[in-house]
């Protein structure tokens, strides 16, 4: 009774509220399956037992032209991996400024890659979803501020997305000794600029943030090398408002039914453990007709220095104990993967695809990690 309560009371503000501006909605939605080739190993989520929770996603977005240029956004996405929680993804209000300049404040994504706003959109890009290894950013929205400028250089169209803001919550940090943690961004500073002329389009980002993640599981280390009299080797296990900065390039070039698109990327964390890595993809895709067939080529390497190289052994058991555990954790950040992705899209309704992938994954640090993926997904706009 109280949920059927609430739903009415938000009925009837909507009710009110579209008395004085026109509200629109549009949504977009994925049903993914996927299953592992493998018995042992998992893969993005997935297990060899079919799964239909992991990237399956359904989301509403309202929006509302307020006049003189004033509009409010708000999107709400739920996820089957996260039993299908709602969550705000988008709620910001914009101002056109004028015919060039756009500013925005609320909630917004991140304009870190290519198909930023498009994210969750699986029916608008080539995969099912995105390659994992460059899109990996343990955040993708932000509190804040930002402006999106368009501008005509002679025969080229620019965009530049700058933004200023915080973001907190809960994050997955992918090692066997951290797991999820706690994290706060703050000062989130940076912009992408894109430059397009006729089929080829370059883009380039910069951003960077005071990192701060409350690894738990790592605190015992931290305590003992403060205790041992080491507090440099506390402070880099540690991650306190250490600058974090992220680097990405990316292309795409479309020649009549063939495209190709290709993206880099660079997260570095500096005085800590927290491994840097780099990633990169290259696509090529072929149209036919309503059949896009796409191969893709992912390289994913991530790399922290050891911290304990001026620590002596030999002098403690408990400081041997410190230097073999730190050791570890620096090691476990260590990823060297590959990836070749083979999908099919077809276009069979005017708001809706199905696709098809298979993914060979290889770890080249350790063979037994070797595993498949084969996934199918039903993806619509509407």
């Amino acid at each position: 009774m109280k949920k059927l309560t609430q739903s009415l009371l938000f009925s009837s503000m909507l009710v009110t509220y579209s008395a004085h501006a026109d509200i629109a909605f549009n949504g977009f939605a994925s049903i993914v399956g996927g299953v592992t080739t493998s018995n042992d190993e998992q893969l993005d989520g997935y297990d060899n037992t079919l799964s239909f929770d992991e990237g399956s996603l359904f989301a509403i977005q309202a929006s509302s032209e307020l006049g003189e240029g004033l509009s409010v956004t708000a999107q709400i996405l739920s996820r089957g991996e996260n039993d299908w929680k709602p969550d705000f993804e988008w709620a910001y209000v914009a101002y056109e400024a004028n015919d060039n300049l756009r500013l925005l404040a609320g909630r917004q994504r991140i304009p870190f890659y290519m198909y930023s706003d498009f994210l969750d959109v699986s029916y608008a890009y080539p995969w099912i979803s995105p390659p994992a290894g460059v899109y990996s950013t343990v955040i993708n929205t932000f509190d804040g501020i930002g402006a999106i400028y368009s501008t005509n250089l002679d025969e080229f169209d620019v965009v530049v997305h700058g933004i200023y803001g915080n973001s907190d919550g809960e994050i997955s940090v992918d090692t066997e000794l951290t797991g999820k943690a706690d994290a706060i961004f703050d000062n989130i500073t940076g912009a992408s600029m894109a430059v397009t002329r006729d089929w080829l389009t370059l883009r380039a980002a910069y951003f960077q943030a005071d990192s701060t993640i409350g690894l738990l599981r790592l605190q015992p280390l931290v305590d003992g090398w403060s205790a041992a009299g080491f507090n440099d080797i506390a402070d880099n296990i540690s991650v306190f408002e250490d600058k974090s900065e992220f680097v990405e390039f990316g292309f795409q070039a479309i020649f009549d039914t063939v495209q190709v698109i290709g993206e880099y990327t660079e997260l570095t964390t500096a005085n800590t453990t927290v491994g840097d890595e780099d990633s990169y993809y290259i696509m090529v895709s072929k149209q036919f007709d309503t059949i896009l067939a796409s191969i893709t080529y992912a390289v994913d390497e991530d790399h922290a220095d050891a911290i304990t190289g001026g620590v002596p052994t030999g002098v403690s058991p408990q400081l041997d104990a410190l230097i073999a555990l730190t050791n570890g954790a620096t090691d476990a950040q260590e990823v060297d993967v590959t990836s070749i992705t083979l999908g099919l899209r077809w276009d069979f309704h005017d708001s809706a695809a199905l696709k098809f992938e298979y993914i060979d994954y290889s770890d080249d640090l350790n063979s037994d990690n070797d595993t498949g993926l084969l996934k199918a997904a039903l993806v619509t706009v509407f």
